[in-house]
């Protein structure tokens, strides 16, 4: 006897998700995503680039309409979630980093390990020639390194292409683009299926809600599912940019790749991390500009929140300084990195570095009061949002939601806290972590 399986959402965890539960040819899997399709010889050229700026501009690859919140006094802009089938992995800056092994075990995940060696997501380190000059002079510094970059040959590898593309003929699976879910079908608290935008009613033995931290508490509440905690815990790395006018000589390729390394630094418990641009898109406006981005990879304030308004669409506010410690391991970045572009490696490719859009210059920041300042004023975020329905409150260790049947979340939401890590890498692992756990003979 087959069974039937939803997965909503085709993004880091759902392409795995999909993949790994048609594998047993017992279960018949439809993925639904709300976005435009990718399929083999239909990339486009935005995604197949280098440049993250490109990938972002492609039609239908972001929400132009998700606005949220970072932190207390900041007004709310538009968070850059990927969106269609391959979902944030088609338009991120590629970098490919698992994380904290202790943390993970620490979640009392013991079966990372097996997860790990099952990821099909390919990194390599860039050409040397690909590296800008932000790249190069952060290279400088002994604590710098290159990163390796989820691509092959030089060229991104999504997670469509990864999981999706080597399946797409198996029988027991369809996928769907342009097809966003308003809600999950509930019978005496059990999942039966999805009701898509349209009205038309997809049913299911099971459903699997991979959209995403943002938008699958938001699925999840307007399905009017009621387990505690959903939506709650909210976290992202938070950072500040500074934007750096390159010398002539220092300027990089709009389509080049903008970023091929990283320095990671610890001060007591926390990780901190430096990310440099070669530039920042294709613009006239940004032509011979770089930046260099400072965050806070261990933050613990779990003010942030993901609602609903009335009309069913996403309320965030990621809170994301709402503690004392995490005020201060961001002021410790950013000191990090003004240290960092005030060496000479810097000098010799920076004629003048900007702390905000209105020309204010690094002199500004004179002291531990000013740099406290700015940093309240202009934090941001990584685009790594987490832990909206975190594992031991909302989900349990087999992803299943609290309360309910046949109802599953398995997406960088179910994460307890934030890895201190850019989350796509670990997402996927997390995401082999759930067919590990459902893979059985029907």
């Amino acid at each position: 006897m087959s069974e039937s399986w939803i997965v909503v959402g085709a993004g880091s965890a759902g392409c795995v998700v999909a993949n790994r539960l048609s594998a047993q040819p017992g279960r018949r899997v439809t993925l639904v995503d709300c976005g435009p399709a990718l399929l083999p010889g239909g990339v486009p050229a935005g995604v197949a680039g280098s440049s993250f700026f490109a990938a972002l501009q492609e039609p239908g690859r972001m929400f132009p309409d998700l606005l949220a919140t970072r932190a207390t006094g900041i007004p709310a802009t538009v968070y850059q979630r990927g969106r269609g089938i391959g979902g944030s992995s088609a338009v991120n800056a590629m970098v490919a980093l698992p994380g904290s092994e202790s943390l993970y075990r620490g979640w009392g995940w013991s079966d990372c390990a097996e997860a790990w060696s099952r990821v099909q997501i390919p990194a390599e380190l860039a050409a040397t020639s690909e590296l800008g000059a932000v790249d190069q002079a952060l290279l400088c510094d002994d604590r710098a390194e290159p990163l390796k970059l989820t691509r092959q040959n030089g060229k991104r590898v999504t997670s469509a292409e990864a999981y999706l593309w080597p399946v797409l003929d198996r029988p027991n699976l369809t996928v769907r683009s342009e097809a966003p879910v308003a809600r999950i079908c509930i019978d005496a608290r059990r999942a039966t299926g999805v009701v898509l935008d349209d009205g038309s009613e997809l049913e299911a033995d099971h459903v699997v809600v991979c959209a995403g931290a943002i938008h699958s508490p938001v699925i999840l509440l307007r399905s009017g599912v009621d387990t505690p905690g959903i939506g709650s815990g909210l976290q992202d790395h938070p950072s500040v940019v500074f934007t750096l006018r390159l010398r002539e000589e220092a300027h990089h390729a709009s389509d080049g790749l903008p970023i091929a390394s990283a320095l990671h630094a610890s001060v007591g418990s926390d990780v901190l991390q430096l990310l440099p641009m070669s530039h920042i898109g294709p613009a006239r406006e940004t032509a011979g500009l770089g930046a260099m981005m400072a965050a806070l990879m261990t933050p613990t304030s779990r003010a942030g929140s993901v609602g609903i308004s009335r009309s069913g669409t996403p309320v965030v506010n990621f809170a994301l300084l709402d503690n004392a410690h995490d005020m201060q391991g961001l002021v410790s970045a950013t000191r990090l990195a003004l240290d960092l572009l005030r060496s000479t490696a810097f000098d010799q490719i920076v004629e003048r570095i900007y702390i905000d859009d209105r020309g204010t210059t690094i002199e500004a920041l004179t002291g531990e009061s000013s740099i406290e300042a700015w940093v309240r004023t202009h934090c941001g975020d990584y685009v790594h949002a987490t832990s909206t329905c975190a594992m031991g409150t909302v989900v349990d260790d087999d992803f299943a939601v609290a309360g309910y049947q046949n109802l599953y979340v398995c997406d960088a939401s179910v994460f307890p806290s934030i890895p201190d890590a850019n989350t796509h890498l670990p997402t996927t692992m997390l995401a082999e972590r759930f067919g590990l756990r459902h893979l059985r003979d029907v």
